[in-house]
């Protein structure tokens, strides 16, 4: 089956406040929220995010955000303009774009085939 993904920008670099508040927001909208612990070699796992303050710090961040059998991950680099996401698509609203919905300081959404849009602001070091 094919993913379905959307990238959305942002006006500024994203910073360890934004990903707090995201988090939050993520926590109060679905069920449950993990991060992808920071590579240290073949150990790589999710643990569960209770509260934004349990985010384990670095430069990319991955989360998976699960809500009922259906989970987006979400690719972040703070610094960056951008958070990435993806799903399976679903017959509503996929939650690869929901994750972003309602999230503060998003300037645009982009589905992830507009490649033309991507290139631009790849072009533009945004990504």
């Amino acid at each position: 089956m094919i993913s379905k993904s959307y990238v959305a920008l942002f006006g500024k670099p994203l910073e360890k406040e934004h990903v707090t508040s995201f988090v939050a927001s993520w926590l109060e909208r679905f069920e449950k929220v993990e991060q992808i612990t920071p590579n240290s070699g073949t150990d790589i796992c999710a643990i569960s995010v209770n509260t934004s303050d349990e985010v384990l710090w670095e430069k990319h961040l991955q989360f998976r955000v699960t809500n009922g059998e259906e989970f987006s991950w979400v690719y972040l680099t703070l610094e960056r303009y951008v958070i990435e996401t993806s799903s399976l698509p679903a017959d509503e609203i996929a939650l690869c774009l929901d994750v972003l919905l309602e999230l503060p300081g998003v300037d645009e959404i982009i589905e992830g085939h507009n490649d033309r849009r991507l290139d631009e602001l790849e072009a533009k070091g945004l990504m």
